[in-house]
């Protein structure tokens, strides 16, 4: 899968879910590629997808997002995650 197409994947998968879904999904799709350290829950919820059976969709669409994203090179990946990270979640406002 190229990069332009795994980007569209995870934002496909993602945007259907709730804002702090969303985060989570992204936090964790962050960690289990590398990119960030894998918490308690992170581990849970690769777990969780691992185990297998049916899946809950946000369960579901992490895998899948990981999927797409996992054969792309390491600077893809990044490009990626950050992308879907600035179109998927709202802007903070800044605080001075």
């Amino acid at each position: 899968m190229d990069e332009i197409t795994g980007m569209r994947a995870v934002y496909d998968l993602l945007k259907p879910l709730p804002t702090t879904d969303r985060a989570a999904a992204l936090g964790w799709l962050t960690a289990m590629l590398g990119e960030s350290e894998l918490s308690p829950p992170d581990r849970a919820t690769a777990e969780a997808i691992m185990a297998g059976g049916v899946l809950p969709y946000g369960l579901h669409a992490r895998a899948a997002s990981l999927a797409a994203l996992g054969g792309l090179d390491s600077a893809a990946r990044t490009r990626a995650t950050r992308w879907a990270s600035a179109v998927l979640l709202p802007s903070m406002p800044r605080t001075a």
